[in-house]
């Protein structure tokens, strides 16, 4: 194949019968089996092709593209944020899969890599003849009608259907840990059982049994965070007990999970406004209030817990901590759910600042218990710096 057109598209080389059959091999491209199944790679090509052929290269940069076709706010971080390089890499493997039994395409499509300008290659020798010209090329007027709607249809959901895709609150408050190359390390201390002694053990009544039994509460957290990196498709690794050094918390993001029996928790988050104090308190260094459960029982029941939510960028270890941890394990597994949920990081996003995804924040939540399940978290304070 002979290039008609480099990688900086111009218009004065493209006639209107070249436009017209690259449109009509679009066409062709798009209800294909490799790209009919996905919108956004649809969305994508187009929107290349069409400004490609109007020489508009200034649309053609990563941010403009993130902004007007994945409804990225303008000034998103295209480091942490990779969408376009994502999906220009999911549509050049797409148009490799069309490509690979269509030899005798009149006309091929392909976007090099390093770039958003898309590439328009003739077969060899082929002379560019407008539409209708050679028998059996010509497409009744309202398959141009179509294919003209469609494309139309097409740039025009990337300004609605896809801005409703724009990153959620969830998706932004996760942004950094998703971005990092690293995997996210979750840990989970253990909590010491006291086993009654046996006959023979005249010396000790109850003995210590440490590093291997876990709360009900923190092993919840560990469950639904895990599920919600494997959504993401984000690789995490699982820690427990004395597995866990400050090493590891220096070469990854984190989640500590649990405070009370995870001593990384209170070491690493003990200079931040809401503390865990004395068991069973929370402090705000703020103004010194105090928050404790109203009702806590010597069995550890409550109908009402705190938590603390913490994402700490400039932490201690030098990565990405984040902390979630109650009084009790019910607050634990309020704090795991609220990391979790779009309408709670919804409702935190409401009220924090503009710029609040790259921002250090505390949040101290209540839940009220029910039996022993906790209810959705509340937000009692909120803290950004």
């Amino acid at each position: 194949m002979d290039s008609r057109l480099a990688t900086e598209a111009n218009p004065a080389v493209i006639s209107h019968a070249d436009a017209v059959r690259i449109r009509e091999a679009l066409g062709d491209i798009l209800q294909s089996p490799p790209f009919r199944s996905s919108r956004q790679c649809q969305v994508f090509l187009t929107y290349v092709v069409e400004h490609s052929l109007a020489g508009e290269n200034d649309l053609l940069r990563e941010r403009v593209i993130g902004t007007e076709v994945f409804g990225r706010t303008p000034h998103y971080e295209t480091g942490e944020d990779p969408v376009v390089r994502v999906r220009a890499a999911e549509v050049r493997k797409r148009l490799a899969q069309y490509y690979q039994n269509r030899a005798d395409c009149p006309v091929r499509i392909d976007i090099p890599p390093g770039s958003y300008r898309a590439v328009f290659q003739w077969k060899s020798g082929q002379l560019v003849a407008p539409a209708g010209e050679k028998r059996g090329s010509r497409r009744s007027p309202w398959n141009w009608i179509i294919l003209g709607l469609a494309a139309a249809a097409i740039i025009g959901i990337a300004g609605r259907g896809l801005r409703s895709h724009a990153p959620s609150a969830l998706d932004q408050f996760w942004a950094s840990a998703l971005a990092s190359p690293k995997p996210i390390l979750i840990y989970n201390a253990t909590t010491t059982v006291y086993h009654a002694a046996s006959a023979a053990d005249v010396e000790h009544e109850f003995i210590p049994v440490r590093g291997q039994y876990t709360c009900i509460g923190d092993a919840y957290a560990s469950v639904v965070l895990s599920s919600l990196f494997s959504r993401k498709g984000k690789l995490y690794q699982m820690r427990y007990g004395a597995d866990l050094t400050f090493g590891d918390l220096r070469y990854q993001p984190s989640i500590l999970i649990g405070a009370f029996n995870n001593e990384w928790t209170l070491q690493t988050t003990n200079e931040l406004r809401f503390v865990f104090d004395t068991h069973p308190t929370i402090r705000d260094r703020l103004d010194n209030q105090l928050y404790t459960p109203a009702d806590l029982k010597p069995d550890g029941r409550t109908t009402e817990d705190y938590a603390i939510v913490s994402r700490v960028f400039d932490s201690k270890t030098g990565e990405l901590l984040i902390a979630a941890a109650g009084i009790t394990q019910y607050g634990t597994r309020a704090a795991g759910e609220f990391l979790t949920s779009i309408p709670s990081i919804t409702a935190l996003a409401a009220n924090a600042p503009r710029d609040w995804p790259k921002k250090n924040l505390q949040v101290l939540l209540r839940t009220k218990v029910v039996g022993d399940t906790p209810g959705p978290p509340s937000i009692v304070k909120t803290y950004f710096w």
